[in-house]
């Protein structure tokens, strides 16, 4: 999962990795996005059901976004505060964050890895905006 500042950020990221597992050849790799509403970028207009779609081209509607996530098809989730919090999700791993988190906010989106799943041993966060003290702040009131 990669989480995000803004859907604008989000239709790039989607792109740049689209255009790269093209460049690369992949052709078991795809990647979903997660928000809300449009964004234009270069005069286009974005929806997640404009991005999301399955290798045949049809669209993957809001309800069945978990479940093509349990494919081979896609190994990638680009969000932008959707699918932050309440997504529950045991097949997540890995989480890059390029979105400043903080409190409760912090907490839910970390915690999305927090799942169990068979073979899932450990999980891995590259964070490129938060500090350590930032992300230790957000956890300390629910420590006691």
């Amino acid at each position: 999962m990669v989480v995000t500042p803004s859907r604008l950020h989000t239709v790039r990221y989607v792109k740049e990795f689209k255009r790269q597992i093209e460049e690369k050849g992949y052709t078991d790799l795809d990647v979903m996005v997660a928000f809300s509403g449009e964004i234009e970028d270069d005069g286009i207009s974005y929806t997640k059901e404009k991005i999301n779609k399955t290798k045949e081209g049809e669209t993957i509607k809001e309800k069945a976004l978990p479940d093509a996530f349990h494919t081979d098809d896609f190994g990638m989730l680009i969000v932008t505060d959707k699918y932050q919090t309440g997504f529950d999700e045991p097949l997540l791993h890995t989480m890059f964050v390029d979105k400043k988190l903080s409190g409760v906010k912090a907490v839910q989106t970390l915690s999305r890895l927090n799942r169990t799943c068979r073979g899932k041993q450990d999980t891995f966060v590259l964070d490129f905006v938060n500090s350590t003290d930032d992300i230790k702040a957000a956890f300390e009131p629910y420590y006691e």
